[in-house]
C-alpha cells in the first residue's frame, strides 16, 4: 500500500552544499568556439550566484511538501509519486510522466488547474485526479542498480501503480521526454487499462526512409546530442564530477532548460523552479542513476510494434527539433487522433506555458471521460 512521504533534507546536506558552493572553482577563461552561447553561460552563472546567496531550499521544501506525496513498492521497486485527487463530479485519472533532466517540479504549476478547474475559473467536469511518479533512479524513487530498467519495464511499474496500488480501473497518460517514451510503451503494452495517451516524444517506425527528417535528426544529434552520447557511453565517469560538484551539476542540467525551451517562453522559467529541480538531483545523489536509461539501446520499432490506443502528439517549439512526417507518425500510432503543433512553448511546456499545457491536456483527453 502507498505510504505518505515528506521531503526532509538533513541540515548536514545543506551545510555541505553551502561550503561547496562557496569554494567552487569556475572555469576561466571562457572557451571560445564551443556550442554554448554567451547568454546561456551568463544565465547559468546568475543562477549559481542566486543558489549561493539567495535561494531558500527550506521554503521550496515546504512548497513541495504542500502537495500530497507518497511512496509505494511496486514489483519490489520503491516509487515516489505525487497524487492530487480531482475536485469535480467524475475526475479522470491522469498520469504525468517527466523525463531527464526534470522532476515532478516540472508539473507543480499545472496541478491546481488540472485537479480543481473550478477554483481557476474552469468547468469542474474537466477535473483530473493526477499522479506524477518519479522514474526509477530519479529523485526519491529507488535506484535499483541490480535490475534491468528500460522504458517498457517502467511502463509496467507505472501501470501497476495506477491500477493495483491506487485502484484506478483505467486512466489516461501524458509524457514528456523519457516520460513520453514510457507513455508510448503504456499505449503499446497496456491497452486494457490505458484509455488514451498524449506524448511529446514520438516513436519512429522500424523502416523510416524520409531523408529530410533523417537529415534534420542527424543535424540535431551533431549540434545538440553530445550530452546523450556521453551519458550513454561514459555515465560513471561523468557522474563522478557531477555528483561531487554542485556547480557542475547545475551547469549540466540548467543548460538543457535554457536551450531546449522556446526562446519566446524561456523567461517564464523561474530561478526557484530551475534550482529546486537541480536540488532534487543533488540532495538524492541521483544524477548518476538518472543517466542509466541512456545506456539502454533505443532500437527502432519492429514491424507490428505500434501504439494501439488513441494517441495525441505534441510538437513543441524546441529550437531545431526535427519534426517527423505525419505519414509515419500515423504508422506508429494507427489510432492517432490529433497532432498539436505549438505556436509557443518548448520542451518543458508545463513550466514555460502552464495554461497551454492545461488546455492541451484537457482537449486531448476530453473524449475519454465517462
Amino acid at each position: 500500500m502507498p505510504e505518505p512521504f515528506r521531503i526532509e533534507v538533513p541540515d548536514t546536506v545543506l551545510d555541505d552544499l553551502a561550503r561547496r558552493l562557496e569554494h567552487a572553482r569556475a572555469p576561466s577563461p571562457p572557451i571560445l568556439g564551443g556550442g554554448e552561447s554567451a547568454a546561456t553561460i551568463a544565465r547559468v552563472e546568475e543562477l549559481v550566484a542566486y543558489w549561493r546567496s539567495g535561494y531558500d531550499w527550506r521554503a521550496q521544501e515546504r512548497r513541495l511538501n504542500a502537495f500530497p506525496q507518497h511512496r509505494a513498492t511496486v514489483d519490489g521497486v520503491g516509487i515516489h509519486f505525487v497524487h492530487v485527487p480531482g475536485v469535480g463530479p467524475d475526475p479522470l485519472p491522469l498520469l504525468l510522466a517527466n523525463g531527464w533532466p526534470s522532476s515532478f517540479v516540472e508539473y507543480l504549476g499545472v496541478l491546481g488547474p488540472l485537479t480543481d478547474p473550478a477554483a481557476y475559473g474552469g468547468d469542474p467536469r474537466d477535473a483530473f485526479s493526477v499522479v506524477v511518479p518519479a522514474l526509477p533512479g530519479y529523485g526519491f524513487s529507488d535506484q535499483i542498480p541490480e535490475r534491468h530498467v528500460d522504458r517498457a519495464m517502467i511502463a509496467g511499474l507505472y501501470d501497476r501503480l495506477m491500477v493495483s496500488e491506487l485502484g484506478f480501473p483505467s486512466y489516461v497518460a501524458h509524457g514528456d521526454d523519457i516520460g513520453g517514451g514510457v507513455v508510448n510503451r503504456l499505449g503499446m503494452r497496456h491497452a486494457g487499462t490505458v484509455r488514451a495517451i498524449q506524448t511529446a516524444n514520438w516513436l519512429k517506425p522500424h523502416d523510416v526512409t524520409d531523408e529530410t527528417y533523417l537529415a534534420a535528426a542527424r543535424h540535431w544529434d551533431h549540434e545538440h546530442g553530445a550530452y546523450a552520447h556521453t551519458q550513454a557511453t561514459r555515465p560513471q565517469t561523468l557522474a563522478y564530477g557531477l555528483n561531487d560538484s554542485p556547480v557542475g551539476l547545475a551547469a549540466w542540467i540548467l543548460e538543457k532548460f535554457l536551450t531546449w525551451s522556446d526562446p519566446a517562453t524561456r523567461d517564464g522559467l523561474s530561478a526557484d523552479d530551475l534550482l529546486t529541480n537541480v536540488m532534487i538531483y543533488w540532495a538524492t545523489q541521483t544524477i548518476g542513476s538518472s543517466m542509466r536509461l541512456y545506456t539502454v539501446d533505443s532500437a527502432p520499432l519492429a514491424a507490428g510494434d505500434v501504439v494501439t490506443v488513441p494517441a495525441s502528439i505534441v510538437i513543441s517549439r524546441e529550437p531545431e527539433i526535427p519534426v517527423p512526417p505525419t505519414s509515419w507518425l500515423r504508422r506508429a500510432y494507427p489510432r492517432l487522433t490529433r497532432i498539436t503543433t505549438l505556436e509557443e512553448g518548448g520542451h518543458f511546456l508545463a513550466l514555460e506555458s502552464p495554461s497551454r499545457f492545461v488546455t492541451g491536456v484537457r482537449e486531448a483527453f476530453a473524449p475519454y471521460r465517462g
